[in-house]
């Protein structure tokens, strides 16, 4: 009988930022011995504006050799939508372990994901709003979960999207993401994050 475990690999990108009109390439991830991947990207805009003409791109691709940069090739990609996120402002600084974040005027409605940015961009976290205050002068939000981290107080963002990948990884001997925060006609700053899981056979 076939025994199969899930194997949490290193993030091929970290958190970390990306200017407008720029791209990037995650870290390699090699293959051997793996049967599956699931690819997660976290993704929020760093800017209050919206993007014009396209979203940024993140394109799965896979090589058929060790080495060398000749065999890329696309597998399957997602796009970031273009629309101007909430700003959200807090009254102070949210200390760990908050889900109550109180807010001036501008509440992000429930559903939304806010990236909550750090200064120490490893400490960002991206947290989703599951109810709301509107009353003049006790606006706030309540987070799904706490935040892990002191976040100061300050503007943050929603608009974060999330992304799950699943992969078939027979026949791949390498993969890694590519992404292109340059395909629209005006492009924003941004936060990302791409995390691997990967599926191994027993037997």
């Amino acid at each position: 009988m076939a025994l199969f475990t899930n194997t949490v690999q290193t993030d091929l990108s970290i958190i970390q930022t990306l200017a407008a009109d720029l791209t990037t390439k995650s870290s390699e991830f090699v293959t051997a011995g793996k049967l599956s991947a699931s690819i997660g990207i976290w993704h929020a805009k760093d800017n209050a504006s919206a993007s014009v003409g396209a979203g940024t791109k993140y394109t799965i691709e896979k090589s058929y050799t060790a080495n060398g940069n000749d065999s890329w090739i696309s597998v399957t990609w997602v796009q970031a939508s273009i629309t101007a996120p909430t700003a959200m402002v807090t009254d102070g600084e949210e200390a760990a372990g908050q889900t109550v974040i109180e807010c001036g005027a501008v509440v992000p409605v429930v559903g939304d994901i806010i990236c909550f940015k750090n200064a120490t961009i490893g400490l960002t976290e991206f947290r989703e709003v599951i109810a709301r205050v509107i009353a003049g002068g006790t606006e706030s939000v309540t987070l799904k979960d706490a935040l892990t981290n002191t976040q100061a107080q300050g503007t943050y963002y929603t608009q974060v999207e999330k992304f799950d990948i699943k992969l078939d990884l027979k026949g791949v001997v390498r993969l890694r993401v590519f992404v292109n925060n340059n395909l629209g006609s005006t492009n924003r700053a941004i936060i990302f994050r791409i995390a691997l899981t990967t599926c191994d056979g027993i037997g």
